[in-house]
């Protein structure tokens, strides 16, 4: 994947969706945009953003962002436990980025003695998900369920949401935890020590400061 700095069309476009809910949909934009050459159609290389792995898409981000401003990175958050906004610190430098590309594929035999066949999620299943920001956990589980269960206990997919709502909590749950272990340890929120309450607590990840430094 061949990326070029940001360019003024990348930051205008940043600054246009930076109140948008759906911030994978900013990252999958930000990044295809700079696989082409600045304010050229991109619309084939969001096919191949779409079609990442959600970690690969990540460390796409990262090398972006270091090639675009360097490791550094300052941002401001928000501290849950006393309301008090703070700027922090983190470099880039400090991320595991050498791990092996994910599998596309895995199988997997749950603890009911059936066999689950699944694919990763990818950019488009995330920003597919975040596109209904009203959804509860539970909800959210099915949706992620019903796009990467290809094969269960023999059956081939895809399988609907009342097909996944069917399945026992214990199932669908084993399932999730199949994708969490088999995905590169990858977290872009930080942890941080309130400078107030001096209480920690893990600062998400802010897009538009991540690409647009101060």
């Amino acid at each position: 994947m061949s990326l070029r700095p940001l360019s003024g069309y990348e930051e205008e476009y940043v600054e246009e969706c930076k109140y948008a809910a759906n911030t994978a949909k900013l990252c999958n934009g930000v990044l295809a945009r700079c696989l082409v050459a600045p304010g050229a159609d991109s619309a084939e290389a969001l096919a191949r953003v779409h079609d990442l792995p959600v970690a690969e898409r990540d460390r796409a981000l990262i090398e972006l962002r270091r090639l675009s401003f360097g490791d550094d990175v300052r941002t401001l958050a928000e501290c849950p436990h006393c309301d008090v906004q703070q700027e922090v610190a983190f470099t880039l430098a400090a991320l595991p980025l050498d791990f092996d590309t994910p599998p596309t594929r895995i199988e997997r035999m749950l603890s009911t003695g059936v066999s689950v066949v699944l694919r990763l999620p990818t950019a488009r299943c995330q920003e597919e998900l975040l596109d209904e920001p009203d959804a509860t956990a539970a909800q959210r589980r099915t949706a992620l369920l019903t796009k990467v269960i290809e094969q269960l206990g023999g059956q081939m997919g895809p399988f609907d949401g009342e097909h996944i709502r069917g399945l026992e909590s214990k199932v669908r749950m084993e399932i999730e935890k199949c994708i969490e272990e088999t995905l590169p340890e990858l977290n872009l929120t930080m942890e941080v020590t309130c400078v107030q309450c001096a209480r920690p607590f893990a600062a998400p990840f802010d897009v538009t400061s991540f690409f647009l430094p101060s």
